[in-house]
């Protein structure tokens, strides 16, 4: 990828997720004319359908990123269970359950595919991406802060078009989650340096509850996703402690 840009243009985050929405609407708009027009019914073929439409989005980010935002990915430091408790707790946490509840789980194969393409596509595009560009060109105090919160209420915020597949209260639910995630997984990359981990947290949840549910649509109630949003405020205060900011500044160049 080519070196980041830090020239302060605060539009460049904006830009970049309508640029990356603009895709995202078409990208979908486009595999459901060709699930109408084949008539595809079974489930393979539609999950194929949703595996192609990460693909989509992945190349598209990518695409954004190489012309326009240009921020540098960084896969700087492999010790990644290392630097941060939380990174152990969480993906301990969910490794654990996918063992305890292995017997119960639908289409492993396939949902562990798809989980990896979800991970992959939105870890790139809002912690790579999104919020790379919004740290770099915050023109404000604070932008770690800044950063997370913002491409986190973006990320939040995405999932609303939802609503046109599932209960308008659910969607508001999963917005919160997904908020409340969002702060998370930018700490872990903030504080590993390492886009590696977030991917790996985001395809255990969402494989987890994708296999467990055997359904995309959000099954989450208040009940999970207040104690979430409980845990991303107390990392937000664990991980912006001045050691970690200074050794974020220094990795991310601030």
């Amino acid at each position: 990828m080519a070196p980041a840009n830090h020239s302060k243009q605060i539009s460049k985050p904006w830009f970049s997720w309508a640029f990356w929405i603009i895709c995202f609407f078409g990208i979908n708009i486009l595999l459901a004319v060709v699930q109408e027009e084949l008539n595809i019914t079974l489930f393979k073929d539609q999950l194929l359908l949703q595996g192609g439409c990460e693909v989509g989005i992945i190349i598209a980010t990518l695409l954004i990123n190489h012309f326009y935002t240009k921020e540098k990915f960084h896969f700087g430091n492999w010790n990644i269970f290392l630097r941060s408790w939380m990174v152990d707790l969480f993906i301990g946490y969910y490794i654990i359950a996918i063992v305890l509840n292995y017997n119960q789980m639908h289409h492993i194969g396939l949902y562990l595919v798809l989980a990896a393409l979800i991970g992959i596509a939105e870890e790139f595009t809002f912690r790579g991406m999104i919020l790379g560009s919004l740290i770099h060109n915050w023109r404000g105090k604070n932008p770690i802060l800044g950063g997370v919160l913002l491409s986190s209420l973006i990320f939040g915020l995405t999932h609303a078009v939802n609503a046109f597949s599932q209960p308008f209260p659910n969607t508001i639910v999963q917005i919160v989650v997904a908020f409340s995630l969002g702060v998370i997984l930018a700490f872990m990359y903030l504080r590993t340096n390492n886009l590696i981990t977030p991917i790996l947290f985001h395809m255990l949840v969402d494989f987890t509850s994708i296999s467990l549910t055997n359904t995309t649509e959000s099954q989450a109630g208040w009940n999970t996703a207040l104690p979430i949003l409980i845990v991303a405020l107390l990392v937000l205060f664990f991980q912006l402690k001045p050691r970690s900011r200074k050794q974020i500044e220094h990795d991310f160049n601030l």
